[in-house]
């Protein structure tokens, strides 16, 4: 039986403005209490790849804290684990700090498993892909690396900065990056099965064409003359790679449907667990489609907002379309709508926030307004 390890790769270029301008996308919060590389690591977890890497990109502090000890997804230690790789040698330098320089500076991690094949997965596009099916087409296939796509009807809309592909006789035959100007593509995932002794080949490659090629770069400049075998996802996937989009996708798991898609009983979504108390509703307190998160305390008006753990919501305030990230305050009688409080923000002087749909208005971390 082969031997299968993973990478979570940060390396994306992901700005959520103020929210990740102390962390990275990985564990910025979503849905009230996952962090967003929890459904990568799931999806690691649920496919029985128990030895994951995670290539660390900046700010790794408040990744380090989500991360604790890495017991929470559910790996054998036995069988490996996480291993946090971080590139200290170019972390600094934008040119330099990519994906391909990460695994060069960590080739110990790759050694030490003699692994066969190495299941490549970003962060900030989420899906429920089961990546032991992708090993399964990747041998039959014969190649040597496999790269995952989804047909989309809205790229003018999303996934916009991505690659999509070219796809013939199911081989990728192209990588160009979306620009938005057409509704349908067969957008890459960013997810890519290689075999090890080749992905050890391709980094040497890599650095001989370019020492600025980060991992997509090298396989688009390549896939002409590599045999790059073509993996269609057909279930959900959703790309969270700007603060727009995550504000958007993030409302959209309010939709029952949408919910159900990626939440299932049989593909269970881990995050680390902490110890508070559940949600409490006092006398004045309404919610109409939201989530509320433990340690939440409501005695306002909440609709179709994500209310993460420990938030207060005062007497009469009114949440709508808005992301209240864990520990932040609404004070009485305030009105929110399409906005983002970051971690202990507090609404206590303004009474009246708006954003719009498209612009949502971002109050930063333990900042009083």
């Amino acid at each position: 039986m082969a031997k299968v390890i993973g990478l979570v790769n940060l390396h994306a270029n992901v700005d959520y403005k103020g929210l990740t301008e102390r962390r990275p996308a990985a564990s910025v919060s979503f849905l009230g209490r996952y962090g967003i590389i929890d459904f990568a690591l799931s999806n690691f977890s649920n496919s029985g790849i128990d030895s994951v890497g995670v290539l660390i990109k900046e700010k790794p502090r408040s990744l380090f804290k989500h991360m604790g000890l890495g017991n929470s997804w559910n790996f054998n230690s036995k069988s490996g684990g996480i291993s946090l790789l971080y590139n200290e040698k170019y972390a600094n330098n934008p040119h330099y700090n990519h994906d391909i320089n990460n695994m060069i500076e960590n080739k110990y991690f790759f050694n030490k498993t003699k692994a066969d094949y190495v299941v490549i997965a970003p962060a900030h596009i989420i899906t429920t892909l089961n990546y032991s099916e992708v090993v399964e087409a990747h041998e039959k296939s014969g190649s040597k690396i496999t790269m995952v796509y989804k047909n989309i009807d809205d790229a003018d809309k999303s996934f916009i900065g991505e690659k999509y592909v070219s796809v013939k006789n199911n081989k990728i035959i192209e990588v160009v990056v979306n620009k938005g100007n057409r509704k349908k593509r067969c957008m890459s995932l960013s997810t890519y099965v290689i075999n090890l002794d080749y992905l050890m080949k391709l980094m040497k490659k890599s650095s001989s064409v370019s020492a600025f090629f980060d991992l997509s770069d090298i396989l688009g400049y390549l896939c002409d003359e590599a045999d790059i075998a073509a993996y269609e996802y057909r279930g959900y996937a959703t790309c969270l790679n700007s603060l727009e989009a995550y504000y958007k996708h993030s409302l959209e798991f309010l939709d029952i449907e949408i919910f159900s898609t990626v939440f299932k009983s049989n593909w269970p979504i881990y995050t680390n667990t902490k110890d508070t108390p559940p949600s409490k509703y006092k006398a004045n307190a309404k919610v109409k489609k939201g989530f509320v998160a433990n340690g939440a305390i409501v005695d306002g008006h909440v609709e179709n907002s994500i209310i993460g753990r420990d938030v207060v919501i005062g007497t009469g305030a009114v949440v709508k379309n808005s992301i209240l990230l864990s520990g932040s305050v609404v004070g009485p009688g305030a009105v929110l709508e399409n906005v983002i409080l970051d971690k202990d923000s507090k609404v206590e002087v303004s009474k009246s926030l708006t954003g719009t749909s498209i612009e949502p208005l971002y109050v930063k971390e333990g900042d009083v307004v």
